[in-house]
């Protein structure tokens, strides 16, 4: 699984920034290998809590509107 948004960081990653990063790992392993996910997850922290629900709604959408960009470029 590719680590594609950052759940730690409140501020929200560009759709060009995370297809870049789909890109780099699809040309190492192939599309058949690849799995997009947020990096470490959003479940709590116990020292340092993790974005809130509405951050991570919006991290995980941008995650599925790059996924669809990249799936639109490789089919």
């Amino acid at each position: 699984g590719l680590g594609c948004v950052n759940p730690k960081n409140i501020e929200l990653e560009s759709i060009d920034w995370v297809c870049e990063r789909i890109e780099q790992c699809h040309n190492l392993i192939g599309a058949d290998r690849l799995l997009l996910n947020p990096d470490c997850g959003f479940a709590t922290f116990a020292d340092n809590p993790v974005s809130s629900a509405q951050i991570a709604a919006k991290k995980l959408t941008l995650l599925k509107a790059a996924a669809l960009r990249m799936q639109e470029k490789y089919l």
